[in-house]
């Protein structure tokens, strides 16, 4: 959509806690009334995105991060997902957690795709960052920094669960800073059920307007389909920027 302010996008991020089997119908009916031009997921299992994806008529791409349990429990995996009423495009899958292995969930990726609508495109990263280690969680921040800084895409967004739950967050943050990314904006998102901490975040890059940042404000029936609340994200880019 583009208006007197430039090019507005829609950009929401989820963490959906794929294990616990939420409701994919409900999902979809919240994403319905967001409106969202593209939708970032963690913690998502292939087949729900698909399913996902199936019930609203959109387009997805899915990175497997982690097995949880064995390869032969395939359908078990857990990964990050794209999702989008355009067309996605120039799936890329990195790994930002090398030397760990994919059947543990310390395993970490980084999944980006292109958004491309009648006006304009964005391309879209997606990550969970280490929810238990300060260290881990900033190392691999500085990885996802650099496949963002190397991407010659024009408009770039990076969204995600990045677990800045104590002083990592300024780190986190200035990692993705130093390659054009800043923050939304927003307010807490975690536990779902009482929020008091703010770990899912939309970055935007500087060129960037952000006109509303929406959380929901919690409660039992946000509860029983994560632990997380939805990010929703609208912003603007002057396309003679």
């Amino acid at each position: 959509m583009t208006g007197t302010t430039g090019t507005v996008w829609r950009v929401t991020t989820w963490n959906i806690l794929g294990s616990r089997r939420p409701d994919v119908g409900e999902i979809a009916a919240v994403l319905r009334g967001e409106q969202p031009d593209v939708v970032s997921l963690q913690e998502v299992r292939r087949a729900q995105l698909r399913r996902l994806a199936k019930q609203l008529g959109w387009h997805y791409a899915w990175a497997r991060k982690h097995y949880p349990y064995t390869p032969l429990l395939w359908w078990r995996a857990e990964g990050v997902g794209i999702v989008s009423p355009w067309a996605v495009s120039a799936r890329m899958r990195t790994t930002i957690s090398p030397g760990v292995s994919t059947w543990i969930y310390k395993h970490r990726v980084l999944l980006a795709a292109t958004i491309t609508r009648r006006d304009s495109t964005l391309r879209v990263f997606n990550t969970h960052l280490s929810s238990d280690n300060a260290d881990e969680r900033l190392a691999q921040a500085k990885r996802a920094a650099d496949r963002v800084r190397a991407d010659t895409s024009r408009c770039k967004v990076l969204t995600g669960d990045l677990n800045t739950t104590d002083d990592s967050e300024i780190e986190v943050l200035r990692e993705f800073r130093a390659v054009g990314l800043t923050d939304a904006g927003g307010t807490v998102t975690n536990p779902s059920i009482a929020p008091s901490q703010r770990i899912d975040y939309v970055l935007l890059p500087t060129a960037a307007t952000t006109l509303s940042s929406l959380t929901p404000e919690g409660g039992e029936p946000w509860a029983r389909l994560s632990d997380h609340l939805p990010v929703l994200v609208e912003f603007s880019v002057d396309p003679d920027r």
